[in-house]
């Protein structure tokens, strides 16, 4: 669905209370970037009726006297939406008007920054808007959301302390969607909804769909807000977030706060990739929540996607006794977020699926039920084994979710019938993982070649230095030479390649990951000549290593015992002072690393462009055996699976290079291009370099440069005609 974005941000000093906001605008028709003047009074408008609101339904801690009346509340609310709809009707707004009627029916997403917390308070949804109302979160998250799976969903409710809490009506609601069969249900309550439980129930397989808590939540910035559990314990949400990446690795699309002030919680939840929260922005009668959340949940089982759902939760807010409440009601949205819903009711759960966990089950228990279902959803069905070099610390790098984008997606497309299990190798070297796979010991695998001398002739699918565009790459890696080629080009060399005593014949590879051009690194100093390099120390591997050895440049295998450094390594050897220089990815992917942090030692100059890998690529080795052995549907889906998930990673880390390369700018990091001669010398060297490779190993590595080159320069040929290139930019 196209959606009109809007992003605040605050202009002037203090940006927590700012006289003028910037505003950038992004739709599929117009883009625009305009300047907004704040009126004054308005955050004094909003406290002066929350103020009101609160006292009115006895949600002051200090509450004393006779409560207000509805009128009163009603009143003040007038006041502060007549202020906020003056103010959008102003000319100021013209761009985002023009851009509401190019798209009708298209929902707004705001983002405010984080500097503008308090005006996140505010009631936008009440803007005279004609469509809903989404929120962004303050800052883009850094990991993806999973495909919503095909399957009954499976819901985790988590009971808070329930005190003075009437929670019994909201349990029933569900309790009857799980007897109906509509969702599979496991409840947390009392002693059992404590923080241990908590982490466990996210991390059991085979994961959750939605999360639901009731009871007490907190607001705070700083620990991203608090939730109380049945067992008078408070969890924040910085130690809740690293169980929630858990969950929704493994499917979490949509977390239900059904409590007080859970803004900062939603932050959290966004951030660990989940699709969708539901929140309450300020505390709320408990009444009110309740009836919020049936309305939700019969909308979403009478067949509509979770937004629409909310909006007749928010109905039945206006429509009830509870005078405001209606105007804190929020949808907070992953930017990559698809459509939620409930899947359409197939048939009648069994009793024996009937998974209703009541407040005496334990650990054991949990995991018990988690098994059977995992047992049962394989009956009849296939399961695959992705070994990965990547371990789970890795999981903030764009290109490190490539293997749970694949699985996700191929289960999205065979519905669960055909799934893979991802098992972290980092210990495990890529020529290892591939022998492995190519004997039949595992049925695919995800490794990177650059991390591996043994597998140099397999760098032509990796990056080459002054080699192929990302356009031109792509292209490469489906090369046929002939029509009736099985393979392409490139994966012919694989029964040349010897590891021990085996070759790589049982080998076959689809694309999956492609990161576009990389920047050329971090650096204490200047370089003015390739004279500077000499005796410099970097983190880099492959064949850019290898060139910049020529000019004394000390790397990887020369630093860390002939192995490569990996990227998790890089900053921490930055910043004790083993390393002069770094290259990792990109703006996102070393700012998720956090080599910006490291300024203050030096590292502020940001070379470009990355040369040694001008477009980076990597592939899921499979095993031909286990690939032949797939029904036609299954293969189709695993190819789609995987097609798809390459252009997903190029696109995201091109998108999310846009902002990342804007705060690095701001924060003080020096953009700094190679000079002209120093890249004549790169391009030299680096061609000297292939050409002697090819020399010692010309069966194997001079097989494939050979063609490569050959194919490089007919491409090159063609585009020279058919492609328009702007001016200032390279082909």
């Amino acid at each position: 669905m196209p959606t009109v974005d809007l992003n605040l941000q605050p202009l002037g000093n203090p940006p927590h209370a700012p006289e003028h906001l910037a505003a950038l605008l992004v739709s599929p028709a117009l883009q625009a970037s305009f300047t907004l003047t704040l009126p004054a009074g308005l955050q004094a408008l909003y406290q002066a009726w929350l103020g009101r609101f609160l006292q009115h339904h006895h949600l002051l801690h200090h509450a004393s006297g006779t409560a207000l009346p509805a009128s009163v509340v009603e009143d003040y609310g007038q006041r502060l939406h007549t202020a906020l709809r003056q103010w959008f009707t102003t000319a100021e707004w013209a761009p985002l008007h023009r851009a509401l009627r190019l798209h009708p029916g298209s929902p707004l997403r705001l983002r405010l920054a984080p500097s503008l917390r308090a005006m996140e308070q505010w009631p936008w949804e009440e803007l005279p808007l004609d469509r809903a109302l989404w929120r962004l979160p303050p800052r883009d998250p850094a990991l993806p959301v999973a495909a919503q799976r095909q399957r009954r969903p499976r819901l985790l409710l988590v009971v808070g302390q329930e005190g003075e809490l009437s929670l019994d009506g909201d349990i029933r609601t569900l309790e009857a969607l799980a007897r109906r069969g509509r969702i599979l249900l496991v409840t947390l309550r009392g002693p059992q909804s404590n923080p241990t439980r908590l982490r466990d129930a996210l991390g059991a397989a085979p994961g959750w769909d939605g999360l639901i808590f009731l009871g007490h939540s907190t607001a705070d910035v700083e620990g991203g807000g608090s939730l109380q559990l049945g067992d008078g314990q408070w969890m924040s949400g910085a130690t809740l977030e690293p169980s929630l990446r858990k969950a929704a690795d493994q499917g979490l699309q949509l977390v239900l706060l059904n409590s007080c002030s859970g803004v900062d919680l939603a932050h959290r939840c966004l951030a660990a990739g989940i699709a969708w929260v539901q929140c309450f922005r300020e505390p709320v009668p408990t009444e009110a929540a309740a009836a919020a959340f049936t309305a939700l949940l019969r909308a979403m089982e009478a067949g509509k996607p979770f937004a629409a759902a909310l909006e007749e939760a928010s109905h039945q807010l206006r429509r009830g006794p509870w005078t405001g409440t209606h105007a804190l009601l929020s949808a907070y949205v992953h930017p990559e977020a698809r459509p939620f819903q409930l899947p359409e009711l197939r048939q009648r759960l069994q009793r024996r699926e009937l998974l209703v966990l009541a407040a005496g089950t334990g650990t054991a228990g949990l995991a018990g039920i988690a098994a059977g279902w995992g047992s049962r959803s394989t009956a009849g069905r296939r399961e695959w084994r992705m070994l990965t070099y990547l371990g789970e610390r890795d999981d903030k790098l764009i290109v490190a979710q490539a293997s749970r984008m694949v699985a996700e997606r191929l289960a999205q497309l065979t519905e669960g019938r055909f799934q893979i299990r991802v098992d972290p190798q980092p210990d495990l070297s890529s020529s290892e993982m591939f022998r492995r796979v190519s004997r039949g010991e595992a049925p695919c695998c995800y490794g990177d070649v650059y991390y591996d001398k043994v597998l140099q002739p397999l760098f032509f699918a990796k990056a080459i230095p002054f080699g192929l565009t990302p356009r031109e790459q792509t292209a490469w890696l489906h090369y046929r030479p002939r029509k009736d080629d099985p393979w392409p080009f490139h994966q012919s060399v694989y029964p040349r390649i010897k590891v021990q005593t085996d070759t790589l014949e049982g080998l076959c590879s689809f694309p999956i990951t492609c990161t576009g051009g990389q920047m050329g690194g971090w650096f204490k100093r200047e370089l003015a000549s390739v004279e500077d390099l000499q005796g410099l120390r970097m983190r880099i591997p492959g064949l850019g290593a290898e060139v910049l050895n020529r000019f004394g440049v000390r790397t990887d295998l020369e630093l860390n015992a002939g192995r490569v450094i990996g990227p998790s390594s890089i900053e921490p050897r930055m910043r004790d002072g083993r390393l002069d220089a770094a290259e990792w990815i990109g703006p996102h992917d070393d700012e998720a690393l956090g080599l910006h942090d490291l300024r203050d030692l030096g590292f502020v100059y940001y070379y470009f462009p990355g040369w040694w890998e001008p477009s980076t690529t990597t592939e899921l080795m499979v095993n031909k055996e286990a690939l032949a052995r797939l029904p036609a549907d299954h293969r189709a889906a695993l190819e789609t699976a995987c097609a798809d998930t390459y252009a997903r990673i190029l696109r995201t880390y091109d998108l999310r290079n846009i902002p990342a390369l804007e705060r690095l700018k701001r924060q003080g990091i020096q953009l700094r291009r190679f000079p002209p001669a120093m890249m004549e010398a790169f391009e030299a060297a680096s061609t000297a370099h292939l050409d002697e490779l090819a020399r010692q190993s010309p069966e194997t590595f001079g097989y494939v440069y050979r063609e490569w080159k050959t194919f490089r320069q007919r491409l090159r040929d063609t585009l020279a005609v058919t492609q328009f290139t702007p001016n200032g930019l390279s082909a």
